[in-house]
Formats: C-alpha cells, structure tokens, sequence
C-alpha cells in the first residue's frame, strides 16, 4: 500500500502512533494556524485550520480502506487507526490494525470500502469540535469529497484512470489565506 500511496505510509504492528482519528483536535488546529501565520505573514483564518484538520482526519480512514482495497484481495478494518503527523503537520504515517480478507473484484472492494469508511467518517465529522461553526453541509461535504478522492488515487495506482479534475461539493476555504485562490475543483469557482 505504500509503495502505491503517494503521500501517506502504511505500518502494520507496533505500538499505536500519536494521533486517533476521534482524537481531540484542538492542538493540531492551533499549530496549523500558528504555522499558517508564519506562512502567510499574520493572516490566519481559523476556519482555515479547522477545515484542513477535518480533510486531514478524514483522509486516513478514506484513504487507508481505499488503498487497500486497491492493493490486494482484502479490505483494512479503519476502527483503531493511529497515525503521526510530519513537519508541516500533515498526517504522514498510518498504523493499521488488520487487514480483512476480501475476495470480490476491486469494484466490490471499493464499494465495501466506502461502507466501512462512511460508517467510520460520518461520526467523525459530526462530531468533530471546530473553532468555528462548519455546518452540516460542509461536514457531509467532506465526508464525501475525501472519499472521493481516495478512491480516484487508489483507482488511478491499481491502474484504473480516470483523467480530469475531481469536482468537490466542499470548500478547503484555502482562498482565504493571503495570495492564495480556490483550488481547480472548488466549489466557489461554479457559483456564477
């Protein structure tokens, strides 16, 4: 699964990492932001730490049950995943707990994958706590945007493309940091 990943690094075994997907986020937010005020010089929206920080959680049960459904005959069970943070506080490293035999088609691993990965992720979003108020819209957003995307880059590693820009129904609100603009698929760009 790593080798296929083009960021994240899949381990098996070995204590738990530091972070949890329903871990408190707090920290995490506020050393985001204080790394976006370094970055952008002061200008450091909160809502834009907070939304980063629930893409972030949301991305290693997303992308950790795609991959590996991608990967071989078998699907990750996403109820205890650990992970660790790099130097610019995105997660970096995933523990996995076990890998659950599977022998469909990668269509139906996909498929089976995004059912685990909803039953993990739509609690997380609502319940995630933010500095702001992220309705529930966006949170539902997000649950489904970063599935999205999972499944297209763990599709696109098992050589399944599908080429062109992956539209989201989220906002990473990243246009609000100083020099900066909505990403290609942003959903503020198809509002006329």
């Amino acid at each position: 699964m790593s080798r296929r990943h083009a960021w994240l690094r899949f381990v098996a075994g070995g204590p738990p990492l530091p972070h949890r997907p329903a871990g408190d986020p707090t920290a995490w937010q506020h050393g985001l932001g204080a790394l976006h005020a370094r970055w952008y010089d002061g200008a450091a929206p909160p809502s834009v730490a907070a939304v980063f920080v629930l893409q972030w959680v949301l991305q290693v049960p997303a992308h950790t049950a795609a991959h590996a459904a991608a990967a071989g005959p078998w699907r990750a069970r996403l109820t205890d995943l650990t992970f660790s943070l790099g130097g610019s506080l995105v997660p970096d490293v995933v523990r996995l707990t076990a890998l659950v035999a599977d022998a469909e088609d990668l269509a139906g691993r996909l498929d089976a994958a995004e059912a685990d990965y909803r039953a993990v992720a739509t609690p997380l979003a609502e319940g995630y706590p933010a500095p702001v108020r992220l309705g529930p819209h966006v949170r539902a957003a997000l649950v489904d945007d970063m599935w999205a995307a999972a499944r297209r880059e763990a599709e696109g590693a098992a050589g399944v493309l599908r080429p062109g820009v992956l539209p989201r129904a989220s906002c990473c609100l990243i246009y609000a940091l100083p020099g900066c603009v909505e990403c290609a698929g942003c959903p503020r760009l198809l509002r006329p």
